[in-house]
């Protein structure tokens, strides 16, 4: 940093940043102030080994950024400030690209070899918020509908985007809890994203999405536990209906909120 002004840091960052080495980024810094100069002046300035500048001349040429002028002695100049970063930008964004071409790919390759999640499983998570994490990423998927038997707590928070995008996508969502004082905020937030409610006392823990998939807690997540059990089928049309008949019952016998 000894010798190297703000405003010559901020630059050598950002051509980093878009994929220069730190030599490159070093040399076309200098030469956007020197315009032009011999490899020995560049090398002074940029504090680029002599042995090491002319091979980053080099590559800067070849990627369009530094023009080599030719004669005795030999000179480079680079282009239009404008013209380097539009190069790298666009250069960065093809990479990303591919980067998120080859994302889309092994993520398929890797959701075909997992089933694409077609097996139940059972998991344990150590926090009741990372549930409601793993729960908001299966509502994501609801497509027609939603309908839980639920506690409410404050980690409920959790769901309210997930629902909320969801009503976005015309899924139609109902949930049965038992409703105190102390939960009132958080259901007034679930019926602002579209949440229907029925106040009705149980003893379950329970979410259906489209009919087909269940997630079904092991664990009393009323209790405080070191961990906390839970399973998810996700295509279970047969215990997907009986929960869905203890549900349709147990909505008709609910307070309306």
């Amino acid at each position: 940093m000894k010798g190297l002004n703000l405003t010559e840091h901020s630059v050598n960052s950002l051509l980093e940043k878009l994929g220069l080495t730190e030599y490159e980024a070093k040399t076309l810094s200098v030469l956007f102030t020197l315009k032009e100069a011999e490899a020995p002046e560049i090398s002074r300035k940029a504090q680029v080994p002599k042995t090491r500048v002319y091979d980053v001349l080099d590559r800067l040429t070849k990627k369009n950024l530094v023009i080599e002028i030719h004669g005795r002695p030999k000179k480079y100049m680079v282009i239009d400030p404008e013209k380097v970063f539009g190069t790298l930008i666009n250069e960065k964004k093809s990479e990303l690209q591919i980067l998120e071409e080859e994302a889309n790919s092994l993520k398929e390759t890797i959701t075909a070899e997992h089933g694409n999640g077609k097996y139940e499983k059972v998991m344990k998570v150590k926090d009741k918020s990372d549930f409601m994490k793993i729960l908001g990423q299966e509502i994501d998927t609801a497509e027609k509908s939603v309908i839980a038997f639920t506690g409410i707590g404050k980690e409920h928070t959790l769901l309210k985007e997930p629902m909320r995008n969801a009503k976005q996508r015309d899924v139609e969502i109902k949930l049965i809890s038992k409703i105190v004082d102390a939960n009132e905020k958080v259901v007034k937030e679930y019926s602002k994203a579209g949440v229907n409610f029925r106040d009705f006392d149980h003893a379950m823990n329970a979410f259906v999405i489209d009919n087909k998939k269940v997630i079904l807690a092991l664990s009393d997540f009323a209790d405080e536990k070191p961990e906390y059990h839970f399973t998810i089928w996700p295509n279970n049309p047969d215990m997907a209906n009986a929960i869905t008949k203890y549900f349709d019952h147990s909505w008709s016998q609910g307070k309306e909120i």
